[in-house]
């Protein structure tokens, strides 16, 4: 029996029914409208199949839902709290959905649903603290299965989607329900989402809570569908539209897909018609203003709690005496969660600094101390680590990545490796050969190509238990992607205050030198170096490409590794073939000097190397080399104890000079060590402008003559 099939009824009874293809000639999308209960609170079909207890208790969560919301909005108005997203008129499709989860599941809500994360158990207060502007209050509770909001519009869809895989990758039954309105349907997000979830037939449920308006944007405007519903079949999955406002029908259509969904049945697309009856939030009320005054009180007259309550009342489980005291208690709730929302205690101000990384960055160790007005230490170089005994020779950087990527892999199950053509193909610079064939289609897969799913489906893998791994083709293949990066990746385990708290890797190659075509030979380290939450690693030898990707993949923060596509096939160098680590946030000297010091990473490493050699040679000039490795955190003591050598400065890097990591360099040298500066500190770097294609781009390009006329000249200062 198939799923469709599954769901057809006797005449006597009502069921939801589901888009095919072949039904897609319909007059009205109310043909297809699952609707349990009339507005008049008349029940369609046999009763529901839920005990008087569940009912009372869905009642009880429609009327706190309202409560809550009329209470935040009006704090809102008063300022005690900030921009409030009301839900007034959508408690329906809130909580007919969320109680149709069950324990494992996991709910992943918008930020307008208030009411839904209230009946899965948030405690209001909590919310509250949230709207508040206390990030404490997206610090889930344990074992609450419950994403944060994720403001953003739609763009915790791809978490969901990633979460979902990772529960099935661990054998777990567990469903994923997420949320998003009908405007965020309009988002890559939402299609990017849906086609992974089809593709990889993932236990996860998307509901689109369509109130009609997305700001001041009609639902038409949003798309020439009839339905959103039907969008599901376009990903090879089904899509049911119901009555958002009938509680009853929200609830059985969604228990519908959950139940499928955990049979192994894959993804459904659940369209809840309703209407927001507030403004889009309390920071704007001219949106709401442009509602026909007759379609609000049409819309009034479809009430979720009116019609509910008429039908519990036909069935004797509502009188007015029990509809007081439901009011009087969900009152006195509301009450109590203020109360304690006013009494809450305010976050000591140092703790802004606590959640970013899982310990402090040295950087961090220093604002830090500077906002507390504490001793500031001076920046202390470390020892860098034994090198590892005995190798194989010959190694490249490519084959230097793929050694630890197999290591990974060997020693965490937990470690997955995806994105575009990484497994029979081995990527297409060959990076992830033969690792598809060793470890199979669960832990090393292709993606679609599509690159903000790659790194959103990142954020649901490791808030799912896993460790993953994703590459992007090319750099400039990362900007797609930079929304969930900087977002949501850096962000999470500050945004909730460590209950979730991300891991993994992301890795690319970078830069120019291969002549590919435009945007594949990009240098964007300093939009990652620029995101807190991040370490970004550049690797630029054999050896410190596998030591120091091994240490990304145990390391708990996220980790942007990049590799330099030009010198992915030379240097060749020997590589040990047992694990070993190099410390992330560890400059190393790589040649000793005193008369300037050139600092440079990844395969800027090797003009300024050649520089080096060529000053020596031909003018007698001592050029200390330090190959940052990292670019954040950055190492400073390291740079700091070379000028207080040299007493000169040279930066050198492929990116754009404007606001690149030689500016950060630089400054910081000067805050630091401006007394032993003996010139004035020189950046040789690529300049302002897109890097240009092949025929011109050696003239972008920094090369050793640049680098050593540069030196010659704080040499002749």
């Amino acid at each position: 029996m198939t799923e469709v099939d599954s769901m057809k009824r006797s005449d006597s009874e009502i069921g939801p029914r589901v888009f095919s293809e072949s039904e897609f000639n319909y007059a009205t999308p109310e043909d297809f409208l699952f609707q349990r209960l009339s507005p008049d609170g008349t029940i369609r079909g046999k009763d529901p199949n839920l005990s008087p207890e569940t009912l009372r208790r869905m009642y009880e969560q429609l009327v706190f839902g309202r409560l809550f919301d009329d209470k935040a909005t009006n704090l809102s108005t008063l300022r005690e709290i900030g921009t409030y997203a009301p839900g007034k008129g959508q408690e329906a499709a809130q909580i007919g959905p969320v109680d149709a989860l069950e324990q494992d599941d996991w709910y992943v809500p918008m930020y307008r649903d208030s009411a839904g994360m209230l009946a899965f158990g948030m405690p209001p207060a909590k919310l509250l603290q949230y709207w508040g502007g206390d990030e404490r209050g997206m610090q889930m509770p344990e074992g609450l299965n419950m994403l944060p909001i994720a403001v953003p519009v739609a763009t915790q869809l791809p978490h969901a989607a990633g979460l979902a895989m990772a529960k099935r990758l661990q054998g777990e039954k567990s469903v994923v329900f997420v949320v998003t309105g009908d405007g965020g349907t309009s988002k890559a997000d939402f299609h990017e989402s849906m086609n992974i979830a089809g593709v990889y037939d993932l236990p996860v449920v998307f509901g689109v809570e369509n109130n009609q308006w997305a700001l001041s944007i009609r639902r038409g405007a949003q798309t020439a569908s009839k339905t959103i519903a039907q969008k599901a079949v376009a990903y090879g999955f089904e899509g049911i539209l119901v009555d958002g406002n009938d509680v009853i029908a929200s609830y059985e259509a969604t228990k519908y897909a959950v139940d499928k969904a955990r049979r192994g049945g894959g993804p459904t697309l659940i369209e809840y018609s309703t209407y927001r009856l507030g403004p889009h939030t309390t920071a704007e009320l001219v949106s709401n203003k442009l509602k026909a005054p007759d379609e609000v009180v049409k819309w009034e007259r479809r009430s979720p709690i009116v019609r509910f309550e008429k039908y519990l009342t036909s069935r004797g489980l509502l009188d007015g005496s029990a509809k007081e005291a439901v009011a009087a208690a969900a009152q006195e709730k509301m009450n109590e969660a203020v109360a304690a929302y006013r009494g809450m205690p305010p976050a000591d101000p140092w703790v802004i600094f606590d959640y970013t990384y899982s310990s402090l960055t040295p950087i961090l160790a220093r604002e830090k101390a500077e906002f507390l007005g504490e001793q500031i230490s001076p920046a202390l170089s470390q020892p860098e680590p034994t090198a590892a005994p005995g190798g194989k020779p010959g190694v490249n950087i490519r084959n230097a990545v793929n050694m630890a990527l197999r290591e990974g892999l060997q020693r965490d199950g937990k470690m997955v490796l995806f994105g575009e053509d990484v497994a029979k193909n081995g990527g297409v610079f060959q990076v992830t050969r033969g690792l598809f064939d060793e470890f199979g289609p669960s832990r090393v897969f292709d993606t679609p190509l599509a690159e903000l799913s790659i790194a959103g489906i990142f954020v649901g893998l490791s808030i799912g238990g896993m460790v993953p791994v994703a590459e992007f083709q090319f750099d400039g293949f990362t900007v797609p992607a930079f929304d969930q990066i900087f977002s949501h990746i850096a962000r999470m385990r500050n945004r909730t205050r460590g209950r979730f708290a991300l891991r993994g890797v992301i890795r690319f190659p970078y830069g120019a030198g291969i002549r590919p075509p435009e945007l594949h030979s990009e240098s964007p380290e300093a939009y990652f170096a620029h995101t807190p939450g991040l370490k970004v690693v550049i690797p630029s030898t054999p050896y410190d490409a596998k030591g120091l990707l091994t240490s990304a993949l145990t390391d708990p923060d996220p980790v942007v590794f990049m590799e330099p596509k030009k010198i992915y096939d030379s240097p060749k160098a020997e590589v040990p073939e047992g694990e070993y680590r190099i410390p992330i946030g560890k400059a190393r000297v790589v040649r000793e000097g005193k008369d300037v010091t050139l600092v440079s990473y990844g395969a800027m490493m090797v003009p300024t190397n050649q520089a080096a050699e060529a000053l020596q040679n031909e003018r007698s000039v001592s050029a200390e080399v330090v190959d940052l490795r990292t670019v954040s955190p950055i190492d400073f003591g390291t740079v700091v104890e070379s000028v207080q050598k040299t007493g000169r400065l040279i930066v050198i890097h492929e990116a754009p000079r404007n606001s690149g990591i030689g500016a950060e360099v630089a400054a910081t040298v000067a805050e630091m060590a401006l007394d032993y500066l003996r010139a004035p500190i020189k950046r040789v770097t690529g300049y302002d402008i897109p890097i240009p294609l092949a025929k011109l781009e050696d003239s972008y390009i920094p090369n050793k003559e640049r680098i050593a006329k540069a030196a010659l000249e704080l040499i002749n200062y």
